[in-house]
């Protein structure tokens, strides 16, 4: 519990994510995972990396990326597809360039 003003409030109450770690400590189910705040762990408290996650790291630490930082504008390709998805491939707003920046 922590105290704020005169009141007792359960942590939980102030944060929901930190009500799916306690629910999980109530759970009596042997296959549960706790999936709320920190690493996940298995069975023996050790964090568990889910293997999409080890293949994913695996892949961009094959790419040998040099971690410059990108223009203040962003990705071109990605803000580009940001664009055409919110607006629309044929929108007005990307043909007539009103939507350069955004």
């Amino acid at each position: 519990m922590i105290i704020i003003g005169d009141f007792n409030t359960p942590l939980t109450s102030l944060d929901p994510i930190l009500g799916v770690t306690e629910a999980f400590k109530r759970d009596t189910n042997s296959k549960k995972m706790n999936l709320g705040v920190d690493a996940y762990r298995d069975d023996n408290g050790k964090p568990y990396v889910f293997p999409s996650i080890g293949k994913a790291e695996a892949q961009i630490a094959a790419k040998n990326l040099d971690k410059e930082y990108l223009p203040v504008g962003g990705l071109a390709e990605f803000c580009k597809a940001l664009a055409e998805l919110a607006l629309g491939e044929n929108s007005e707003e990307l043909k007539s360039g009103h939507a350069d920046h955004f």
